[in-house]
């Protein structure tokens, strides 16, 4: 411990650390609040641009709901489609790659490559501060 710090000292630094992280919770919760209520009157009151995007000026302040899309592909449906119509065979890959659970079973039945097997994995290490 520092030595030129008390514990009280370090007592209190905890309660106002807590009671900042409340102050913290309940200004968030009140953004949130203040936030869906604007949206709503963007919504309501505001344009929309020629990228999908809705504004509305109030006053000197201009209010932005972006809209944002997002693609993912969906595998199945093309495997699906590509099986249906014969093609699957031209438009498939094959990914070779380890089986962790093969490797961890070769580990299991020799003992003697264990060590090197372990150096395989990565350890991370992370801290968590909680009051």
């Amino acid at each position: 411990m520092n030595m030129n710090k008390t514990e009280d000292y370090y007592e209190r630094l905890a309660e106002e650390f807590k009671k900042s992280k409340e102050a913290i919770d309940n200004l968030t919760k009140r953004q949130n609040a203040m936030k869906a209520e604007l949206v709503e009157a963007i919504k309501e009151n505001g344009y929309e641009d020629d990228k999908g995007h809705m504004w509305y000026k109030i006053g000197a302040t201009e209010l932005k709901y972006e809209r944002r899309v997002s693609r993912s592909f969906n595998a199945e449906a093309a495997e699906q489609w590509a099986r249906g119509l014969g093609i699957w065979d031209d438009l498939k890959k094959v990914v070779e790659t380890i089986d962790e659970d093969k490797l961890l079973g070769y580990a299991w039945n020799h003992k003697d490559q264990e060590d090197v097997i372990q150096g395989f994995y990565n350890e991370k290490e992370t801290w968590a501060f909680k009051v």
